[in-house]
């Protein structure tokens, strides 16, 4: 399904999300019905990530947040508004919602017995991510990157997640 590099976040009372078993081995905390939220914007390493969350979701017994965060940047003078390019023109919510119907669309078939929840809010991607991630057992985000080494197999939003999140961050690729 492509490379997955998962970080582990310590949070700020120094627990890594894990507790002891008998075997002594870890245990992921959130193990039955854990929480999986995946990062979509429509790119090809987003999609993979839906598809990884989804099976991680199967293998947990959990379900799979997909959200989508769309920001309307201020380009133009609202008497321009019309006249600018699409994303003037088309209602930036409705459009995100479009494409992660289509998203989820593709992927739901594959996995029916994982319940797939949809959300489109507006902000900062990162942010949204990291805000998630505090009641999220595992958030998964696409690494867009292709660069030879760690820091250049995220973008800004995958780099911001990473150091921010408060629990395991998996990237799809």
């Amino acid at each position: 399904m492509g490379d997955m590099d998962e970080t582990s976040r310590t949070s700020s009372t120094g627990s890594t999300g894990s507790t002891g078993t008998s075997s002594g081995r870890p245990e992921p905390v959130g193990e039955r019905g854990a929480t999986i939220v995946v990062g979509v914007d429509g790119s090809k390493a987003s999609r993979i990530a839906l598809r990884w969350a989804c099976a991680e979701a199967r293998a947990r017994g959990g379900h799979v947040v997909a959200l989508s965060v769309w920001h309307l940047y201020p380009l133009a003078p609202p008497d321009r508004v019309g006249s600018s390019p699409w994303w003037f023109t088309t209602d930036p919510e409705e459009a995100t919602r479009a494409l992660l119907d289509e998203v989820v669309g593709e992927t739901a078939p594959d996995f029916p017995d994982v319940t797939i929840e949809s959300e489109v809010v507006p902000g900062h991607a990162a942010e949204e991510l990291v805000r998630r991630s505090e009641t999220a057992d595992t958030l998964v985000i696409g690494a867009t990157g292709t660069g030879g080494f760690a820091g250049m197999l995220l973008g800004s939003t995958g780099g911001a997640v990473v150091e921010h999140a408060h629990c395991t961050v998996v990237l799809a690729r």
